[in-house]
């Protein structure tokens, strides 16, 4: 489906669409009158709401007794600058306003959704996993669970293997030395941040990564505000690697930890028993120290003592426990408990 969003139409100045698949459970027509918990579905950086093809291959289980009748809706992510991450961004547009009073009471209206926070989850992988995290702990009120699984950057003191507040250079370490941002699960390095912001500098029409479409460029959209030339302000130099602390700082608001922890006394309450995050230990783009990092934060946390769930498997690569029907199970699982 494909629906024209005013909101967006109205700050772009020109027609702007938001695109999603649903797919119905089993009985559908047989119940006309029967409402439905949805499932959000975040794809990977990149993906798009065409990957609900991919979800045929598990029919036979979609359309047997095994498995929960609810509607999947399949999220697109697509942005002026790579992905939109489903949130309000000072360069890509209230994206996360169009998602939460259009996109979503459109389509449960049109899908008969039950149109309630506790039959409402997000889940995702990667990117999808950083979003839904994002989207429960921004909207606590409107969704009822996220699974996160190998989120992301959840902590910029822990931006990969980047501090930007305090590291100087986004490309070396503090021992001069090139940093890696991919590896194998043995830990062998793959390649530099240096290269991989090179890439994107290519594929830039402004010859930096901020328009390459690419994960930085979607990274800079997002976090930084708008620079004087009507792009987004890059948090370090392209060809250099030096960190603009200014700008380091206007990314915090988008650090899930620092969110969390300073908002905790309002927060807190609202996100009981609704945060559920999964990491590999050897984490192919080195994610989980700031998962890690994240994790010891909430066991830190008072009044209430957090009861989120976040586990870590060793040796295990990005995403490599996730699959859509253990999260749908995960989903039927917690509204069991509930009712």
């Amino acid at each position: 489906m494909i629906s024209k969003s005013e909101i967006l139409s109205k700050w772009w100045g020109k027609e702007m669409r938001l695109k999603a698949a649903v797919i119905l459970p089993r009985n559908y027509f047989e119940h006309p009158n029967q409402k439905y918990a949805v499932r959000y579905n975040i794809a990977g950086y990149g993906g798009r709401y065409t990957r609900a093809n991919r979800f045929l291959g598990n029919m036979d289980w979609w359309t047997s007794d095994k498995a929960a009748e609810i509607l999947n809706v399949y999220l697109d992510g697509e942005g002026p600058f790579g992905d939109c991450y489903q949130l309000d961004s000072e360069n890509s547009g209230p994206y996360g306003k169009a998602l939460i009073e259009e996109l979503i009471p459109f389509i449960e209206k049109e899908y008969r959704g039950k149109s309630t926070p506790e039959s409402r989850f997000v889940e995702g992988c990667s990117t999808g996993g950083w979003v839904s995290l994002a989207l429960q702990l921004f909207y606590p009120d409107f969704f009822g669970g996220c699974f996160s699984y190998s989120p992301d950057q959840v902590d910029f003191e822990n931006c990969q293997l980047i501090n930007i507040y305090k590291d100087k250079n986004a490309f070396y370490n503090e021992y001069d030395y090139l940093r890696p941002i991919v590896r194998d699960v043995s830990g062998e390095p793959i390649l530099s941040q240096k290269d991989f912001i090179q890439f994107e500098n290519v594929l830039g029409h402004s010859d930096t990564y901020v328009t390459s479409g690419g994960q930085f460029s979607a990274f800079t959209a997002l976090f930084s505000p708008k620079g004087n030339d009507g792009l987004p302000k890059p948090m370090f130099d392209p060809i250099t690697g030096e960190i603009n602390h200014e700008v380091a700082e206007y990314w915090r608001k988008h650090d899930l930890k620092y969110y969390v922890e300073t908002n905790w006394e309002t927060l807190g309450p609202k996100i009981q028993g609704k945060v559920w995050i999964w990491a590999g230990d050897m984490d192919n783009f080195y994610l989980n120290p700031a998962t890690r990092a994240f994790d010891e934060m909430l066991k830190t946390m008072e009044n209430p003592k957090s009861d989120a769930s976040v586990s870590f498997t060793p040796m295990k690569g990005h995403c490599a426990e996730y699959n859509e029907i253990k999260v749908i199970e995960q989903i039927v699982e917690k509204l069991e408990i509930e009712n």
